[in-house]
């Protein structure tokens, strides 16, 4: 192939990648991108001639900068927070109950200053405005019981 094919070829798969913004997670366009301009400046040079050989080449380039570079670009997208604080770390901590709450009723608690889904693990029943602890999270709900502690034992000021 003619080099500016595999540069045309190069610059349109890093372009789907950005039109996507990496909406897979994966940056799989990105790499073989990457691989198809490393295939055409090869080509240019002359190093490269046979269409075999660049082919192969391409999906050589195209699979070790996946394997190699995949991982660390999917963590530099990531927050600090997403990449060191799993949801499960909310386990034991305390929650406002918004609404009163029967034994395994669903309702709504606030958590960090945002309201969650909450299901009622215990036996006893909530009320509303009661300090709950959270002993399991599953998905965005979070399961609470009743909290031995009074509300201004938590409160930091």
């Amino acid at each position: 192939m003619i080099w500016w094919y595999w540069s045309i070829l190069g610059l349109t798969l890093i372009g789907l990648e950005i039109l996507t913004l990496g909406g897979l997670g994966n940056f799989y366009f990105l790499f073989f991108g990457i691989a198809a301009l490393m295939v055409s400046s090869l080509t240019w040079s002359g190093l490269v001639e046979t269409d075999w050989l660049e082919w192969f080449l391409f999906a050589i380039f195209g699979i070790t900068s996946f394997v190699v570079l995949k991982n660390p670009l999917q963590g530099k997208g990531k927050t600090s927070t997403e990449r060191e604080v799993p949801v499960d770390s909310m386990v034991g901590e305390i929650a406002t109950v918004l609404e009163s709450l029967a034994p395994q009723a669903m309702g709504k608690v606030e958590h960090r200053g945002s309201t969650w889904n909450a299901r009622n693990a215990g036996t006893d029943l909530l009320e509303k405005d009661t300090i709950a602890k959270i002993v399991r999270v599953d998905g965005l709900t979070l399961w609470i019981q009743a909290e031995t502690h009074t509300q201004e034992e938590h409160h930091v000021g």
